[in-house]
């Protein structure tokens, strides 16, 4: 694969979230509902309105079933407790709005991998890149992928690659979330420490990587914003 086709992807995240990660060998997948956006797998008004547009009307002589607004809010709920997102960002440059956002003091790092890397995790999980749309644009009953795989176009800025499990039956008797081994070592290109950090967190991020991760064959670094002007 050429160089040209290989799409980087960054996963920003404090200090302690990036200790116990390395430390577990694990990423944490939040259930979707908390993951900060009301709308999260939610129906717009008018996806809503399609589906009691479309649900079907009980005989005369059989006994009332569940409203489609019942139905939706039923599904809608088992769908957000039930599925368990890690947030990465697609784009071929590090962000400053997402240092801002995710990394709100200087003791924080980024996760730098590849779109083609993630996708090397397989099993129940899967791995989509998220689309902007207007809410209720498309005119079809929407499914599980359909509303995991879309967030508001406010959100766009965020270019988002999504890793999702969907635990349809709650096997994992999960409540918040989920963990997902993953393999630091193999998976992780380079890690970025935060531009505005000073230099013994830096230190303090490579003696991390070094204990937890010692086989690791990137390499840490400033982020690329801390490099200044000429003059």
């Amino acid at each position: 694969m050429s160089k040209e086709n290989i799409i980087p992807v960054w996963r920003y995240m404090s200090f302690a979230k990036f200790v116990w990660a390395i430390q577990n060998k694990c990423l944490w997948l939040s259930r979707a509902d908390l993951l900060g956006d009301p709308w999260e797998i939610s129906l717009s008004g008018k996806q809503l309105q399609l589906v009691i547009d479309r649900h079907p009307i009980t005989p005369i002589d059989e006994a009332p079933k569940e409203t489609a607004e019942e139905r939706a809010k039923r599904i809608i709920d088992l769908w957000r407790n039930n599925t368990f997102i890690s947030c990465w960002n697609k784009t071929p440059h590090e962000s400053n709005a997402l240092w801002q956002i995710y990394c709100k003091n200087t003791e924080g790092v980024v996760l730098q991998t590849t779109y083609e890397k993630l996708n090397l995790i397989k099993s129940q999980h899967s791995l989509h890149s998220v689309a902007y749309p207007i809410p209720g644009s498309n005119k079809r009953t929407p499914t599980h992928t359909d509303l995991v795989t879309k967030k508001r176009p406010m959100f766009s800025y965020e270019e988002e690659v999504r890793i999702v499990y969907y635990d349809e039956n709650n096997e994992t008797g999960a409540t918040d979330g989920v963990r997902l081994n993953f393999d630091f070592e193999k998976l992780i290109e380079s890690v970025r420490v935060h531009p505005e950090a000073d230099k013994s967190f830096f230190d303090a991020v490579q003696n991390i990587v070094k204990t937890y991760a010692p086989k690791f064959v990137g390499n840490v670094a400033w982020s690329d914003m801390k490099l200044g002007p000429p003059f």
